[in-house]
């Protein structure tokens, strides 16, 4: 499905906008990933445009994952995969705690004599936005990643602080945390602290303060480069930042 055709069917929906889309879209033109892990879709913009660029190409399937309010959505996902017709590309999973039980169900079904076989070549966090929830699902992750794989963090530098309007997050409320955990950008320090600290990851790239990727090379090949480059947005540059849900 062509980019200008899948952007036109999303017209107006948050919570991605054309320029994230785009990006997401090139990428799996360019990469061409056989199996993709979304956590986190709300409304589906960012599947759609995934499942989109599979369909172009000829190939892929989508795995994506969100709670089960997902479902109330208006639109919801299924609506925007039956108005695009790219059901075929993605398989929805919901949960009615946190997508982490999703990765420890998909760990269980893909391990056998005590070794997990990886399955994925992308994933796309972009959920919870939470150290507790999302530092443990990047673990669980990278068991599910295949060598060559990539990861994208969304909402690299969000904190429930300066977004008051998300008061929940996976069932963790802004009362139930400190004036630190409030105030601190908890992806900014999973990628910081877990994910460039791991031995078999390299290619850092943040762009625009706002989406992390990192790729996972296997410890000869990462080396010992940690080094994280800055970028802005390679189609459109964003005027702000704003808020993703």
């Amino acid at each position: 499905m062509k980019f200008d055709d899948v952007r036109a069917a999303l017209d107006g929906i948050p919570y991605l906008g054309v320029d994230e889309g785009w990006e997401l879209y090139q990428f799996v033109v360019n990469h061409r990933p056989e199996r993709c892990l979304e956590l986190g879709h709300a409304h589906g913009v960012s599947s759609v445009y995934l499942a989109a660029a599979m369909e172009e190409e000829g190939r892929g399937h989508l795995d994506t994952v969100d709670l089960l309010t997902a479902g109330e959505r208006d639109p919801n996902l299924e609506r925007l995969l039956e108005r695009t017709g790219l059901g075929s590309r993605v398989t929805i999973h919901r949960e009615k705690n946190s997508y982490t039980w999703f990765l420890k169900k998909r760990i269980e079904a893909r391990s056998g004599n005590g070794v997990c076989e990886p399955c994925y070549d992308f994933c796309f966090i972009d959920g919870a936005k939470n150290w507790t929830i999302d530092g443990l699902a990047y673990f669980l992750v990278d068991k599910l990643l295949r060598p060559g794989g990539w990861l994208l963090f969304d909402d690299y530098a969000w904190t429930m602080g300066k977004h008051p309007g998300r008061m929940q997050s996976d069932g963790i409320t802004v009362r139930s945390l400190s004036r630190e955990e409030v105030s601190v950008p908890h992806i900014e320090a999973v990628y910081r602290l877990l994910v460039t600290q791991h031995p078999d990851y390299g290619n850092f790239e943040v762009q625009d303060n706002w989406w992390a990727w990192a790729q996972k090379l296997g410890a000869e090949a990462a080396g010992t480069d940690r080094t994280i480059r800055e970028t802005r947005m390679k189609w459109h540059e964003r005027e702000e930042l704003g808020v993703n849900d």
